[in-house]
């Protein structure tokens, strides 16, 4: 079967792709006016301390050097943070045997390809999260737990400071964490518990933090532009933001997405599912997932969001992949699906839901808007037309 031969190389052109893709599309828009984006990197501290605003320092504090039209150095900052993701990406699956199951979990719509797509989602502050998230695993996997604490201690309070939606999926270096463990005592618990101290400081005095439109009018002056797209919501509280969102709430965009959620993440679910140990894998993933639920109740961008968990959950599978704690060849899922194979007369069932599944439709950012078709044909037409433009 034609599925059983994607290998590593394979996947390796295809990041590769993923990578040129998104970089083109970024220099097609980062200097739109509105650019979302690029506004969430340009949020500073020059009108005082605020939310998500310490990349956009750092960068404004580089130019004063450089000199730079601030845009350019944004979009510089982007290439180089793409280029280490998905570089990291490619060395994280390296050992990754690509049976029929997995290339369902990994070429999903929901997974690397949607940023290209969805090109409002290219080159957001979770890019930064994959990062320290990717970093975290190759630590344990490596065993050094010198690098893992300091993750911990230094690199989750830092992503504090530039995103702070990253607070609901904390709970994935915790559950990492735990499972990678073949016993776990008292002192260990003690260490990873003080190790997030730092984190819970920086949470603290975020939530606390509120700017007012002094300090988002020198922001923006730093910056010689007016406020836009990511810089206008930094005023909001935690009510404001959940009202926003449940305000636009539909019963057809709640069952649309539950649809999304449930094509895209049972292989996952039923992989963790039929494990030995569901208490560790399967219950405690789900514990994992809640807390991102509530993200949906203050957010606009739902297919965003999903796409996140989705990145955090794929990474979590290969994790557990390469520690040996979980298998996918035992499962009842991945024997289902290699006995299809076997039949001959009924293959071509198979390849109509890989095509389907694989390249027929694809979410959407928004909440209200509808599922998109076509994604591979769609990401042609856009690079043609920015071509001839």
């Amino acid at each position: 079967m034609v599925l059983t031969k994607i290998n590593n190389k394979f996947f390796n052109y295809y990041i590769f792709i993923c990578l040129v893709t998104s970089i083109f599309f970024l220099y097609h828009k980062f200097q739109f006016p509105t650019d979302w984006t690029t506004s969430e990197w340009l949020i500073n501290y020059q009108g005082g301390f605020t939310r998500r605003g310490l990349i956009g320092e750092i960068l404004i504090q580089i130019n004063s050097f450089l000199n730079f039209e601030i845009r350019n150095l944004v979009f510089i900052f982007e290439i180089i943070l793409l280029s280490t993701y998905y570089l990291y990406i490619i060395n994280f699956f390296k050992k990754v045997e690509f049976s029929p199951l997995l290339i369902i979990i990994i070429f999903s719509p929901l997974g690397f390809l949607f940023p290209v797509t969805e090109t409002e989602a290219i080159a957001r502050k979770e890019v930064l999260l994959f990062c320290i998230y990717l970093l975290y695993l190759s630590s344990i996997l490596k065993g050094n737990q010198k690098l893992t604490y300091l993750v911990l201690l230094i690199g989750l309070p830092i992503i504090n400071l530039v995103w702070d939606g990253n607070i609901f999926y904390i709970s994935f270096f915790v559950y990492t964490f735990f499972v990678s463990r073949i016993k776990i005592d008292k002192r260990e618990v003690t260490i990873f518990l003080f190790s997030l101290i730092p984190y819970l400081i920086s949470f603290i005095i975020l939530i606390t933090t509120k700017s007012n439109e002094q300090m988002l009018e020198e922001m923006c002056k730093a910056i010689n532009e007016p406020c836009f797209g990511a810089m206008n919501f930094l005023d909001y509280s935690f009510k404001d933001q959940m009202n926003y969102g449940l305000s636009r709430l539909k019963i057809v965009y709640l069952m649309r997405y539950l649809f999304i959620f449930a094509i895209c993440f049972s292989p996952i679910l039923l992989i963790l599912y039929d494990q030995k140990s569901k208490i560790n894998f399967f219950f405690g993933y789900i514990a994992s997932i809640i807390p991102t639920f509530i993200f949906l109740y203050v957010s606009f961008d739902w297919g965003r969001y999903l796409n996140i968990l989705y990145i955090f959950s794929v990474l979590t599978l290969i994790f557990l992949l390469e520690i040996k704690k979980i298998q996918i060849k035992k499962t009842r899922f991945f024997i289902f699906i290699n006995e299809l194979i076997k039949k001959r007369p009924q293959l071509y069932f198979l390849y109509i839901y890989f095509f389907i599944y694989l390249f027929v439709w694809h979410p959407k950012v928004i909440l209200t808007d509808d599922i998109g078709s076509l994604p591979y044909l769609r990401i042609l037409d856009r690079i043609f037309d920015y071509l001839i433009a």
